[in-house]
């Protein structure tokens, strides 16, 4: 029965139109489980409608399956009969590989365009002829073309590099960084990232290489690992000075301040920032960079307690991410702002700057930035007595961190809810949230965060009468903040040496 099924379908094979056929034989060179109508036709160099009636044929034929609206899959008992087809021309299907890369890198262009329209890759690669890239207006089904077609990306830049086509596979993870930055898709980003550095230096594409750098240190960052994020960047700056890339040079001086930022080397921090500003001012076209580093280095003078300034800074960046329509980072200078305002003890137009940035994640549907926008939410909350709101609010922040494989931002959430129980009266609890907060700063080698949740534990500790473990905890903090100093930090070590000689005392 099966020998005959096979004949009658070679049979039905052989009948079909020649157009249909040559279709058949170039679907294989697609490596996804499910290909959409687009892809069909970039691999046939065709446009749509003559496509989709080939399809319509092989699937009265029984050779394909249609899974949903506008896409299909070849059943696995024809994969093999269709890359023996596509193998009979090599130059044929040499170009259609070509086509359908460039397909899923120009319409993956204009998804960085919809999600992240002011971080965007900007691709200066023609479409090849017979390609017609999907365009999008609307966050939404660029949203849904990406779930749709997530795996197969990845598949794509695999099959392009293995298959030499090191150009396109080097920019398809050049347009696919602020994709996945913004939404960590952090396993995703280290497979595309990879790949793309790789083919960057096959093409011998002095740019690229320094585009790829930037995008592992970016990655390295989001995921904790600040040593390789700076090799990755200072390599980067290294090529941009070579070239004489001066906007280049200015990108990863501000993403060396970050990590700065990020290792409480505050004074540093701002040097970057301000070398990038620098820089930024001298070209053309750079008001929304100018915003960028200006909004880090205000983030640096919050650190520094310095909040007056930083206020005044962010009140004009807010507007100028306005005008340029970036929520991502008009929602991070209003979180600033409310921080700002909070230290300055102006509650009223904190809870205003934080009310708007968590409104702007919800419109955005954008689950990241409200799990980093609710921490500040709850501080808020907090400062205004609102103690029970602030818990729900950082329950909420650790969950979505949690979600998103995000420790270190988990742990902070979980050390302030700690403070909060703390604040309340209920040091037991406060005692198990900052010992978890600990052991994952520890873990990732954030000895500011870990050093502030061994304080917390031991003002909970010496609240329940527990005054040696809390002396215990306090001396560990003394060895964790060692390394700060900055003058916050200088006067944290202070407050706790003067309690340690008071404890001692009695």
């Amino acid at each position: 029965m099966e020998a005959q099924t096979r004949s009658e379908r070679e049979e039905g094979f052989l009948a079909l139109p020649d157009d249909a056929m040559r279709l058949f034989g170039l679907l294989a060179l697609h490596p996804g489980a499910e290909f959409p109508l687009e892809a069909a036709a970039s691999l046939a160099g065709e446009p749509l409608v003559p496509v989709r009636q080939q399809l319509e044929v092989l699937d009265r034929a029984g050779l394909i399956t249609q899974a949903a609206p506008g896409r299909y899959r070849i059943p696995d008992a024809f994969r093999a009969p269709s890359a023996e087809s596509a193998r009979k021309n090599a130059t044929e299907a040499d170009h259609a590989l070509a086509r359908l890369v460039c397909w899923y890198l120009h319409t993956a262009d204009w998804l960085g365009y919809v999600l992240t329209p002011c971080d965007a890759y900007d691709l200066e690669t023609e479409v090849l002829p017979g390609v017609a890239p999907r365009p999008f207006d609307q966050p939404e089904p660029a949203l849904a073309w990406w779930e749709a077609e997530r795996a197969t990306i990845l598949s794509i830049v695999r099959t392009a590099a293995h298959a030499g086509l090191h150009g396109l596979a080097w920019r398809m993870s050049a347009v696919l960084r602020a994709v996945y930055a913004h939404r960590n898709a952090f396993d995703d980003w280290r497979e595309v990232g990879a790949i793309g550095a790789a083919s960057a230096v096959a093409d011998g594409d002095l740019a690229g290489q320094a585009l790829a750098a930037e995008s592992l240190g970016d990655l390295c960052a989001q995921t904790c690992r600040l040593r390789e994020a700076e090799s990755h960047h200072r390599h980067a700056l290294e090529i941009r000075r070579r070239l004489g890339d001066r906007y280049g040079q200015a990108r990863s001086l501000n993403a060396l301040g970050l990590l700065r930022l990020r290792q409480r080397r505050l004074r540093e921090a701002r040097t970057h920032f301000e070398d990038s500003s620098l820089i930024f001012a001298e070209l053309d076209d750079t008001a929304h960079w100018l915003a960028v580093s200006g909004a880090n280095e205000a983030e640096a003078l919050i650190e520094l307690d310095r909040a007056a300034e930083a206020a005044h800074i962010l009140g004009e960046i807010v507007e100028v991410f306005d005008h340029f329509h970036d929520r991502s980072c008009q929602g991070h200078a209003l979180v600033l702002r409310a921080r700002a305002q909070r230290a300055q003890g102006d509650l009223i137009s904190a809870r205003a700057c934080i009310d708007a940035a968590v409104v702007i994640a919800a419109t955005a549907g954008n689950r990241m930035w409200r799990g980093s926008w609710l921490l500040e939410f709850g501080h808020v909350q907090r400062a205004a007595g609102q103690s029970a709101e602030a818990l729900e609010a950082y329950r909420r922040a650790a969950d979505l961190h949690c979600e998103f494989g995000d420790r270190s931002g988990e742990a902070v959430a979980l050390a302030a809810a700690a403070e909060t129980h703390r604040e309340q009266g209920r040091a037991e609890e406060a005692v198990t949230l900052h010992r978890a907060a600990e052991a994952v700063h520890r873990d990732l080698g954030d000895r500011w965060h870990q050093g502030l949740s061994l304080v917390g534990m031991g003002k909970a500790l010496a609240s329940l009468q527990r005054l040696p473990q809390a002396r215990t905890q306090w001396q560990h903090a003394l060895t964790a903040l060692a390394a700060f100093t900055d003058p916050p930090a200088t006067k944290l070590r202070r407050e706790i040496q003067v309690t340690l000689t008071y404890l001692q005392g009695h």
